[in-house]
């Protein structure tokens, strides 16, 4: 499980938020900007799977060599996980 301050840097993550805002596009999800903003806390804190993108981004961040960012790193935080976190907000789960 994330720390407060793992899942504040995972919340304050742009890279992560731009990607968060993309799936939520995708998703069909109306003011999607918005919507990922608002949500930007209980998004990096939602189970997926046996983790959360908190968890994940802390293992991003904890073993970071330039390029590319934890946030922007797709093999770091995929973008599965991130549509699976877009999807388990949005539907309530």
């Amino acid at each position: 499980m994330a720390t407060i301050a793992q899942h504040n840097a995972a919340r304050n993550d742009f890279d992560l938020l731009a990607r968060f805002v993309g799936a939520a596009e995708q998703a069909g999800i109306i003011n999607a900007q918005m919507w990922a903003e608002q949500h930007r806390g209980v998004l990096v804190s939602t189970q997926i799977g046996d983790t959360t993108i908190a968890d994940v981004h802390a293992y991003a961040v904890a073993t970071y060599e330039p390029t590319p960012r934890p946030g922007e790193n797709p093999a770091a935080v995929t973008d599965a996980q991130i549509a699976q976190a877009v999807q388990a907000v949005n539907s309530g789960a």
